[in-house]
């Protein structure tokens, strides 16, 4: 697959991706939080319920970090560009430095977002 198939993939299915990656989120972060709470461990249970948004986010700015030569013609629809207008908007002239420094936020965001689902199937 050449770098032009990869980024018409990511156009045309980035909504679709970051949708299931949130759906996939809520449901094991959801989960974890459910449990932790019941369990009275409240910090990594807030911690669970803050990782449904940042996962989501995290695979929306690699998205647009992968794609960012066309970013205004990627099939995003309106909740998403709703939800997460700065991801985009960061990222639309992301050059040098600034998409190093993108990428690793983001990667970042994303270890985070999973520790408490990575803990939760260690315990278990």
């Amino acid at each position: 697959m050449n770098n032009d198939e990869r980024n018409t993939f990511l156009f045309e299915y980035a909504t679709y991706i970051v949708y299931l990656v949130f759906f996939i989120g809520l449901f094991l972060n959801g989960t974890v939080a459910a449990l932790h709470f019941i369990s009275a461990r409240w910090v990594f249970s807030i911690w669970a319920i803050f990782s449904i948004i940042f996962l989501p986010k995290a695979a929306l700015g690699l998205i647009c970090l992968l794609g960012r030569e066309s970013i205004v013609s990627m099939n995003m629809s309106f909740i998403i560009m709703k939800i997460f207008p700065s991801t985009i908007q960061k990222y639309r002239y992301a050059f040098g430095s600034q998409i190093l420094k993108g990428f690793l936020r983001e990667i970042i965001w994303l270890v985070l977002s999973l520790v408490p689902i990575v803990v939760f199937l260690s315990q278990n």
